[in-house]
């Protein structure tokens, strides 16, 4: 099947898949069968390995998901427009809202939508994100009526 979508995730996605929510298995599972390009910013990957829970066996499982996902490395570009973006919201300074600047300038600079379990989080960045579920229901509806 032909890639018709490219989206960002961050790591609310990761964790959901990691904790076995269906949505988020759908959406890897995706990019794994080729069907969907799905891009990670390398702070959702330090967000996700840097959690408690996050064992030998999660490393291993990730390693191999990450094989099938877009891993955007951090450029003086990105990084640029992120720190704007944390200047202007200086209220932000744990390292979900670092991950969410760096999204967030990503998605402004390349023009991909950011898929998250907490789209109003990316509000203060003045930038869209779609919520996993919401995105998931409108791709089967998509595949329906195509």
């Amino acid at each position: 099947m032909t890639q018709v979508n490219e989206i960002m995730v961050d790591s609310t996605i990761l964790n959901a898949y990691k904790n076995g929510d269906t949505h988020a298995r759908k959406l890897i599972f995706e990019a794994i069968e080729g069907n969907i390009n799905i891009s990670i910013c390398a702070v959702s990957i330090i967000n996700i390995w840097s959690t408690a829970t996050f064992d030998r066996k999660s490393e291993i499982g990730f390693t191999g998901i990450f094989s099938f996902l877009d891993v955007i490395d951090l450029d003086s570009e990105v990084a640029r427009h992120a720190g704007n973006f944390l200047r202007g919201n200086l209220d932000i300074d744990s390292s979900l809202g670092i991950e969410r600047a760096v999204l967030a300038a990503y998605a402004g600079l390349v023009g991909k939508n950011i898929v998250t379990n907490e789209p109003e989080e990316y509000a203060p960045f003045n930038c869209e994100a779609k919520y996993l579920e919401s995105y998931i229901l409108n791709q089967t509806e998509t595949e329906i009526y195509s």
